[in-house]
């Protein structure tokens, strides 16, 4: 393993591959020692934490209220706050949540299978969800949003490059 060459899409292309990695050893392990939602919950630290910190003016601006972006990114049965009407405010709600911990993961049985992940924002009062996530749906949100803002770091990259010269 190589060192960063630029650590903005390096890193967010380097949680993906685990990502990946991870999901097609899954199954090579038992059911009580699958990870994977505790491996998604790690990862949102480097794909909408430290982005934020470091690009914050290539967060996405995208309409939630919008289906077909709903569609691309492969959302269904996840919800959103209303409050939150682009994918920017949301992100920016949704960092919040995960640097302060405030994730809560629903069960609706006994079984304690994870039925939904629910991110929260206890400044806004202990029940105001940000967002709600089905467990798949979650993993479709992570990679939609950070292949956006790879390409757009990129596309920002290259104006600055073209600047220069």
């Amino acid at each position: 393993m190589g060192n960063y060459r630029n650590l903005e899409t390096d890193f967010i292309e380097r949680t993906l591959e685990l990502i990946a990695q991870y999901e097609v050893r899954l199954n090579d392990y038992d059911f009580d020692h699958q990870f994977n939602h505790t491996l998604l919950i790690n990862c949102l630290l480097g794909l909408i934490v430290l982005p934020k910190e470091r690009t914050i003016s290539f967060l996405p601006k995208h309409r939630l209220s919008d289906k077909k972006l709903k569609n691309e990114m492969g959302i269904t049965n996840s919800t959103f706050n209303e409050d939150y009407t682009d994918l920017n405010d949301l992100i920016i709600a949704l960092r919040h949540t995960i640097a302060h911990f405030n994730i809560e993961f629903i069960s609706n049985d006994d079984n304690f299978l994870i039925d939904s992940i629910q991110f929260k924002d206890k400044e806004k009062g202990g029940n105001y969800i940000v967002a709600s996530f089905v467990p798949n749906e979650l993993l479709n949100f992570i990679h939609y949003y950070a292949y956006w803002l790879v390409h757009n770091i990129r596309e920002h990259s290259k104006k600055r490059t073209v600047k220069k010269l």
